[in-house]
């Protein structure tokens, strides 16, 4: 995939402050469009990845694992 419309680096934000960043920044973006998300590896991915399941209306569309973090390509459903 790798292509994407907006993007966040939260790399290096503690939890659960990179979670509520990553959530506001999604409520901003369109319809139908996929934004990146650099999340750091362990506990801020995890916890990302439960609130956004809990949220609802997103859609994780890839998921790539590098140097101690992670690209999350998000797609805003609806």
């Amino acid at each position: 995939m790798r292509e994407f419309n907006d993007q966040i680096d939260l790399r290096g934000i503690p939890c659960p402050r990179n979670t509520a960043r990553a959530l506001m920044f999604l409520e901003t973006v369109d319809n139908g469009s996929i934004s990146l998300i650099l999340i750091d590896d362990g506990e801020p991915v995890n916890n990302f990845i439960e609130s956004l399941e809990l949220e609802g209306g997103y859609a994780i569309k890839e998921k790539y694992p590098l140097d101690n973090f992670w690209e999350l390509y998000i797609l805003k459903e609806g």
